[in-house]
C-alpha cells in the first residue's frame, strides 16, 4: 500500500491577526519549509482567499474573537494559535472549525507538524463530503427505482425480485447504476422495454 507524501513546501498561506512576535518566528519557519506566508492584521474580503491553500489565525486577538462578530471563514483548513485555555475562549475557537493548533508563544518546532495535519484534516473532510453528496444523491433518485421496478413488474407480470433482477441486467448493458438507469426507463420506456422483452426472451 503507497503512502502519501508529506509536502508543504508551496503552500500559500494567510496569517491572520497574529501578534509580531509569532509572526516574526512564523515567518521563519514558514521560510524554512518552503511556506509562501502572507500576513494581516485582521480577516479580509473573499476575494483575498482566492489564491489561499490554507489560513492560521490567531484565536486569542481581540480583534477576531469579539464577542458581537461573526466570522465567515472560507472553505479552507485553518490552523488556530491559542495560548488561552478559558472555557468561553475555546468555545469561540471550536466554533470556528479549526483543522489544526499551534500553541502560543510560537516556538520552532509544531509548525510542520499543525500543516500537516491541517491539510489532512481537510482532505479527509473534502472526501466524507464528496461521498455523502454521492449517498444524498443515489437516496435522492432511489424513488424512481421503485417506479421503475413496479413498471417491469407490470409490463411483464414479475415478481419483485425478477423485475430488481432484470432492470439490473438493463442497467448493465448501459454500463449505468440501477438508479440512473431507472431515470432513463421512466423518461423513454418505449425502447427499453422491447430491450427488456428482447432480454427475457433470450
Amino acid at each position: 500500500m503507497s503512502r502519501s507524501r508529506i509536502r508543504v513546501r508551496g503552500l500559500r498561506l494567510l496569517a491572520i491577526a497574529c501578534d509580531d512576535r509569532d509572526a516574526h518566528h512564523l515567518q521563519q519557519q514558514f521560510q524554512r519549509l518552503g511556506v509562501e506566508a502572507c500576513f494581516l492584521a485582521d480577516l479580509p474580503g473573499d476575494d483575498a482567499f482566492e489564491n489561499t491553500d490554507m489560513v492560521l489565525f490567531d484565536g486569542d486577538s481581540p480583534v477576531l474573537s469579539h464577542p458581537d462578530r461573526e466570522l465567515a471563514w472560507p472553505a479552507l483548513p485553518r490552523i488556530v494559535l491559542t495560548g488561552v485555555e478559558a472555557p468561553s475562549r475555546l468555545q469561540w475557537i471550536i466554533r470556528q472549525a479549526p483543522s489544526a493548533y499551534l500553541r502560543k508563544p510560537v516556538r520552532f518546532d509544531g509548525v510542520m507538524t499543525a500543516l500537516t495535519l491541517a491539510r489532512a484534516a481537510a482532505d479527509q473532510q473534502q472526501g466524507l463530503q464528496a461521498r455523502i453528496e454521492r449517498l444524498e444523491e443515489r437516496l435522492r433518485i432511489r424513488r424512481f427505482l421503485f417506479s421503475a421496478q413496479l413498471m417491469l413488474m407490470k409490463e411483464f407480470d414479475l415478481g419483485e425480485d425478477d423485475a430488481y433482477a432484470l432492470l439490473r441486467s438493463l442497467a448493465m448493458r448501459q454500463q449505468k447504476t440501477v438508479e440512473h438507469f431507472s431515470l432513463d426507463l421512466l423518461a423513454r420506456p418505449e425502447g427499453y422495454l422491447r430491450l427488456a422483452k428482447d432480454l427475457l426472451a433470450g
